[in-house]
């Protein structure tokens, strides 16, 4: 079950994945890298990531309930791919509009609480995304956090300051509505 307080990283970036696809903003499939603590430590489910990805009618080529391969789903002819090789982004879409979107995703809380943790987790994605292994000079590097009040905030303020301005670095949100903000200025 998904947490109603709470998303994780691995559903940030798999809505981001489908909202790229049903959107028509990519030709190919999306790239997800998600590693195994965001699905399951030890038997505890993180994220019941098949599931997840099943309720939304996407469906794994694996014949053994294996989450890392190609997901595919019967109204669309680009699929998700997932994987747990770190060094490229938490997501990688070749775009239609010949950018490649490379992003580094955080998890965080639906819900207000003190001691702010979104603070930190923003920061910590824009410093995963700087120091990424593969990259383009043009590329579209994106931070994607869940679209909660503070994180709605923070990705207001943040999207104003010139050094994020002069870096290019966008901040997506993500709802569970399968929406997202923060890409607008290139079209999605």
């Amino acid at each position: 079950m998904i947490p109603k307080d709470r998303m994780p990283e691995a559903e940030v970036t798999l809505r981001l994945a489908m909202y790229l696809i049903r959107g028509s903003y990519t030709n190919d499939d999306v790239i997800c890298a998600i590693d195994g603590a965001q699905v399951k430590v030890g038997s505890n489910i993180v994220f019941p990531i098949i599931e997840f990805l099943n309720a939304e009618g996407w469906i794994g080529l694996e014949q053994d309930e294996k989450w890392q391969c190609k997901f595919i789903n019967k109204d669309f002819s680009q699929g998700i791919i997932i994987h747990s090789t770190p060094g490229e982004g938490d997501l990688v879409s070749n775009l239609i509009n010949g950018y490649t979107l490379r992003v580094e995703s955080k998890k965080g809380p639906m819900v207000s609480k003190p001691g702010s943790k979104e603070y930190p987790l923003i920061r910590e994605a824009i410093g995963q995304l700087m120091t990424v292994e593969h990259a383009n000079g043009e590329d579209i590097l994106a931070v994607a956090i869940p679209e909660s009040p503070k994180f709605l905030d923070l990705a207001r303020q943040w999207r104003e300051r010139p050094l994020m301005k002069h870096t290019g670095i966008h901040i997506i949100t993500v709802n569970r509505h399968n929406q997202i903000t923060g890409l607008e200025s290139i079209g999605m």
